[in-house]
This record gives C-alpha cells, structure tokens and sequence, in this order.
C-alpha cells in the first residue's frame, strides 16, 4: 500500500520504502544488568553478540541471505546515570541505496562495528561452530 503512495517517473529519487525496509534497529535489552560500567560491559557485548549470530545465521538458513549486515554500537545514555547502552542494527547492502554507515571510523560517540555471518560463531550440541 505504501508504494502505491510514492510517484513514480521521479528521477534520481531513492527508493524510501526499499530504504526504510533495508535497516532497522534494536535498543539491546539492559535493564536486568548491573549499572557499574565494567561490570555491565562484557555482558552487554555478549548478548550483542549472542543476538547478532542468532539473526544473521537465521537469515542465512531461512532466507538464503548472507548480505545481511549487522551494527552494533555502545555508547553511554545521555542521562545523568550515563549507563553503557547499546543498539544492533540489521541491513542488507542494495546498489541503489546509501550504506547505513559509510566509514566506521568517522563514528564519534560510540564505538560500532560491523558483523556479517563469516564473523560469527554459533552453539551446536557439539559446541561452538562456525
């Protein structure tokens, strides 16, 4: 329905919806650990990462797509408790669609990075497999 909002025969003009439907974002849930930053930081980045191997290997066996991109970024809230938070965002690379970031290292205020399914690692009975 929604495509049928945008005119069509405008040149130049991104594809919003392709856009809109190629990124989203997830505030990591937190709530449950501890406020002391060294403490609530590696297990913050573990659930990150937990969650990141769950959906990009999902995406690799129930999509076939293994373009995913997958961002996580750390920062401390702007609240006077400044706790570690952290987002993980999903995205698939499109030709005709800006990359969700562009140069890693230009980033201020949060540190990111950027998983694909090669990075990742996941639980088998087994044990840990890539």
């Amino acid at each position: 329905m929604l495509a049928a909002l945008v005119p069509v025969g405008l040149p130049g003009r991104l594809d919003r919806l392709a856009e809109e439907a190629t990124v989203n974002g997830r505030g990591m849930t937190d709530y449950d650990l501890p406020a002391a930053t060294e403490e609530r930081t590696p297990l913050l980045v573990r659930r990150c990462l937990a969650y990141v191997s769950a959906c990009l290997y999902g995406a690799q066996e129930y999509f076939g797509d293994a373009a995913v991109r997958a961002y996580v970024s750390c920062s401390h809230a702007d609240t006077p408790e400044a706790l570690l938070t952290s987002n993980v965002t999903f995205c698939t690379p499109r030709p005709d669609v800006l990359p969700y970031i562009s140069d890693l290292g230009s980033v201020k205020g949060a540190a990111v990075a950027e998983f694909s399914v090669g990075d990742c690692f996941r639980l088998s009975d087994e044990g840990f497999i890539r």
